[in-house]
C-alpha cells in the first residue's frame, strides 16, 4: 500500500496540520511509513498552501509528488494549479462552495461543501477535518482510532477544539 496525497487550499484551512496529522496517524499509530512536505506563501492567510503526504507500509525513497492518487482542493487557486497533474485513478476531493471543477478534467471527482459543513459543526475551522474524515473512510488509508489519538496529540495544548475536530471527523466518515 502506498498513497500519495496532496492536501491543497490557500493559508489558514489547516492544509499543514492535516497534513500532519495523517503523517502521525501513519507512522505513530500505525506502524506504517509517511513523509510530509508543504509549502506556504509567507503571509499566513489567503495565499497557496499545500501539504504533500506519502503514507506507505514500505520506505519512501522520494517524498515529492508528480501525479497524486489523492487530492483535496479547498480553493480554486489550488484546483486549478495541479487539474492538469491529476491521473485517471485520482480521487479529487473538493469544496463546492469554492471550487468548479474543469469540464473533462481526469480523476473522479468528490465534491462536497466542506464549509458550510464546518459552520453547522459550529467551528469553520474543521473543514479540513471532515475532508480528512472523508478522505479516510474512501481511501480507508488509516482507521479511525489512529485519526481520533493524533487530533488528539496535535490539539493537546488546544483541548477545547478536540472535540469538535473529532466531530467533524465522524462527520466526514459519514459521508463515505
Amino acid at each position: 500500500m502506498k498513497l500519495k496525497i496532496v492536501l491543497s487550499g490557500v493559508g489558514g484551512q489547516g492544509l499543514i496540520s492535516t497534513g500532519e496529522i495523517i503523517g502521525e496517524a501513519a507512522s505513530i499509530y500505525e506502524n506504517a511509513y509517511a513523509t510530509l512536505t508543504s509549502s506556504y506563501g509567507s503571509e499566513t492567510r489567503g495565499t497557496f498552501t499545500k501539504s504533500d503526504v506519502i503514507v506507505s507500509d514500505a520506505p519512501i525513497n522520494y517524498p515529492n509528488i508528480e501525479t497524486p492518487d489523492v487530492i483535496l482542493c479547498l480553493a480554486q487557486v489550488a484546483y486549478d494549479r495541479y487539474v492538469n497533474r491529476l491521473g485517471e485513478h485520482t480521487l479529487v476531493f473538493y469544496d463546492t462552495e469554492q471550487v468548479t471543477p474543469s469540464e473533462g478534467a481526469k480523476g473522479t471527482h468528490i465534491g462536497y461543501n466542506f464549509r458550510e459543513m464546518s459552520i453547522e459543526l459550529g467551528n469553520p475551522a474543521v473543514a479540513n477535518t471532515i475532508a480528512l474524515g472523508l478522505i479516510a473512510k474512501k481511501t480507508s488509508m488509516l482507521r479511525r482510532n489512529s485519526l481520533v489519538s493524533a487530533i488528539q496529540e496535535y490539539f493537546s495544548a488546544k483541548p477545547k477544539v478536540i472535540g469538535v475536530n473529532i466531530q467533524a471527523l465522524d462527520a466526514g466518515m459519514a459521508l463515505g
